[in-house]
């Protein structure tokens, strides 16, 4: 088996090769980012190539490729990989809107992934955790409405603004200053701040449009009532999420409780019980990276009809939320060797 990472230096790239060792651990790497280099990970060392060599006309053909690139190369070297006999997942944004390409969140709607697929479109970092716990309970209780509120980590935009988030957290935290004014007011480091790039004339952002997009069409409701608000947060790794979620049937906080607690009927979801969410934060999540942790279950006191629920959603940004489900996926065409990644 011949697996090709598109993007393999960046983070995501390098949790799919941590991850393809658990699911295919006979399978042939070829990697390649912006350049030819050589990439140091787990101990050991691994060639890259500059992407462009796959336009050539001796291009290595293959199985499987993950694509972990921005728009723009994405729509450049997709369409290469599936000339070449690949079976792709795409993490950009590039095709999620295509209504020809599946949005596939693993556990949620895997089943539509075929041997007749060759492109899947794998959703954003926030859109992943929270299908695997709306998924499960839409399917007993209906669903009406959802509204949620995100606060994202810094790793979500790339390695090197990370790096210069720790650097700036590191310089900035030395200060001691109790009011934070060392860290620069529009930056990452000691901070929050609107996920706001890509702003339309309807006053949502680029993120937060993904975010009820996609939820509506992974839950094949195109009518779904959904809103969002998303900002970044002074956090290296770990997506949070607040929802506030109405059903179309009266709510028994214990069978929602009992439908999240079951693996068989929410796959990948561990269901910490409790108001108070113990156990609910970003640095919980990075221990337990393969699964959304959901708790904070609790009717919405606004609401008289029983039919809405508040609970909370954290996950591991770069691997739930992005390397994990896009493994799991694939997983669809061959089978994994470790039965935690493999999709239902």
């Amino acid at each position: 088996m011949r697996i090709c990472i598109l993007g393999a230096t960046g983070l995501v790239g390098r949790e799919t090769i941590t991850l393809i060792a658990r699911a295919w651990p006979g399978a042939t790497l070829a990697l390649f980012a912006s350049r030819d280099q050589e990439l140091a990970l787990d101990g050991k060392s691994y060639e890259v190539l500059a992407a462009s060599r796959l336009e050539a006309a001796d291009a290595p053909r293959g199985d499987l490729a993950f694509v972990a690139l921005d728009d723009e190369h994405s729509k450049r070297y997709v369409p290469r990989l599936l000339e070449l006999g690949y079976r792709v997942i795409d993490k950009s944004n590039t095709f999620r809107a295509d209504p020809k390409v599946p949005l596939v969140v693993a556990g949620a709607n895997s089943d539509i992934v075929d041997d007749a697929v060759r492109l899947v479109a794998n959703p954003n970092c926030t859109t992943i955790p929270l299908m695997l716990a709306l998924s499960p309970l839409r399917r007993e209780l209906g669903l009406s409405a959802v509204t949620v509120s995100t606060y994202q980590a810094v790793s979500g935009a790339g390695i090197a603004t990370l790096d210069a988030f720790l650097a700036a957290s590191r310089d900035g935290y030395q200060g001691l200053d109790r009011l934070g004014l060392p860290f620069k007011a529009t930056g990452y480091a000691g901070n929050t701040v609107p996920h706001n790039g890509g702003t339309d004339e309807s006053g949502f952002s680029s993120e937060e449009r993904k975010l009820m997009f996609e939820s509506r069409k992974i839950l094949a409701m195109p009518a779904l009532d959904v809103s969002a608000q998303c900002c970044r947060v002074g956090v290296a790794v770990g997506h949070y999420e607040n929802a506030w979620i109405t059903f179309e049937r009266q709510v028994d906080l214990e069978r929602v409780a009992s439908i999240l607690s079951n693996p068989a009927e929410a796959p990948f979801v561990k269901y910490l019980p409790g108001a108070a969410g113990e156990g609910l934060s970003a640095l919980h999540c990075v221990q337990d990276r393969d699964r959304a942790l959901v708790g904070r279950l609790r009717p919405d006191p606004r609401d008289r009809d029983r039919k809405s629920v508040c609970l909370t959603v954290v996950a591991d940004n770069l691997r739930l939320g992005a390397a994990t489900n896009a493994v799991r996926i694939a997983t669809r065409w061959f089978k994994s060797a470790d039965p935690d990644l493999q999709a239902p």
